[in-house]
This record gives structure tokens, sequence and C-alpha cells, in this order.
């Protein structure tokens, strides 16, 4: 019963993002649902990667930034450029560290710790890739995390994108599919970002991190450049 109900709140989030496709924040719930019920053993797999494994063992404490201290630090830094990113597109950063139920994050389980890390990084890999906020930016980064960890969650993110695109957007199909493509080549051709040490590295150059992955100037040029039509729209 419980593996239905899990299945159950993950088709619910799925199609939610289907008919609005703004709402990434169900993405999370999505992947409750699929931990809980692990149809066909997808999350079995990804859990047991060793690079995973590494996230969901980690003792040290979850990832939690500041926004005034990131402001604080000097211009062309990750952190610099991550609070700029934060406040340019109105995000409330201090609404990823409070955790559900009151709990302490010290009791996390290995799985949600896995969550947290992601939900808590996730932004952070938009600044580095270069790849926006919009469906179209998202959907390259969602591929960049496939070609990096065969997420199950990202496939799933892609596919309820395109499908949205297919009802409601059909002139957006080809730049969307055009982002996982772009998506997908990055995320091949650079050094994992997975459990990257992100406390770190925001006080280090934004360019030398993006370096020390393997990210060129022209691949964020590449994925800055995946916009949908609406905002080309907006744009011109």
């Amino acid at each position: 019963m419980n593996k239905m109900i899990s299945g159950f709140r993950f088709l619910a989030g799925y199609l939610q993002m289907v008919r609005d496709p703004a709402r990434l924040d169900v993405v999370f719930r999505m992947i409750d649902g699929v931990r809980d019920s692990d149809a066909g053993g997808a999350i079995s797999g990804f859990l047991s990667k060793p690079e995973v494994r590494a996230v969901t063992g980690d003792t040290r404490p979850p990832l939690h930034l500041r926004i005034e201290d990131l402001r604080a630090l000097p211009e062309g830094t990750l952190g610099r450029a991550y609070a700029e990113f934060i406040d340019s597109h109105g995000f409330d950063l201090e609404a990823l560290y409070r955790f559900k139920d009151g709990r302490s994050e010290a009791t996390l389980k290995p799985e949600e710790r896995l969550t947290l890390h992601m939900e808590r990084s996730h932004d952070l890999w938009h600044v580095v890739t270069g790849f926006e906020t919009d469906v179209t930016g998202e959907l390259g980064l969602q591929a960049f995390y496939v070609a990096q960890l065969g997420s199950p969650i990202a496939v799933a993110v892609i596919s309820a994108l395109l499908l949205n695109a297919v009802v409601r957007a059909p002139e957006d199909v080809p730049v969307r599919m055009e982002a996982i493509a772009t998506g997908w080549r990055h995320g091949q051709a650079c050094e994992s970002l997975f459990g990257a040490d992100w406390a770190a590295l925001i006080h280090e150059p934004l360019e030398d991190v993006r370096a020390r992955f393997g990210i060129t100037p022209a691949a964020v040029a590449g994925a800055a450049a995946c916009v949908s039509i609406e905002e080309q729209r907006r744009a011109a």
C-alpha cells in the first residue's frame, strides 16, 4: 500500500509539471515518491553508484550558505556570482535550509541527505554550467545530470517538460531538444560536479571552478544560448 501511495505521489507531481513546467518545486516530491516505490529498482541502482554513496554517507553538515556572506565575497568568485544569480532571479536562499518537520539535519537518512544535497546545490550547477532557469535551460541542466549521473528523476523531468511542449508549446519542441542535446554533450565532456565541496568552492574564482571541472567558456556560452521561444520573444 505504501508503494502504491508513493507511486501516486510521483504521478501527481509528474502531471503537475506537465501542466505547468515552472513548478520545478514538485521535483523533490517526485524524488520521494520514486524513492519509496522504487519501481524497477531505478532508485536502488542510482543509490548504489560510488559517487552517490559518497554523498549519502557524508558525515559533514549539509551545505548551508548565507546570502549576506555570499554578497560580501570578492567580485568574480563563485559565491559572489551565486549571490547575484539568487538576487537577479528573486529566489529565497534561506528557504532551502528550512528542513522539513523541524527535524535536526543530524537525523537524516542517507536518501534524505542525498535529496538535500541535490536541492541545495542545484542552483550552483546553474551558475557553473551557464544554463538558465527557464524551461529550456532547466532541460539542458537536467540532461547534464543524466549524462553525469544517470539520474532517473532527471529523465522523468525531461520527459515531463517535453510532453508539456508537445501539448502546449509545439513551436518550442526543437529548442527544447537542442537544449537536451547540449546538456548531454556538456555533461559527458566535463568532470562530475556531483558531490563537490561547494562550501569551499564558493571562495574560488568562478572561472577557476569551471576550469577545474573542464567547463570551457564555449560550453558556458552554448548553455546560455539555450533559451525558450517565449524567452526569445520577451528579449526581442
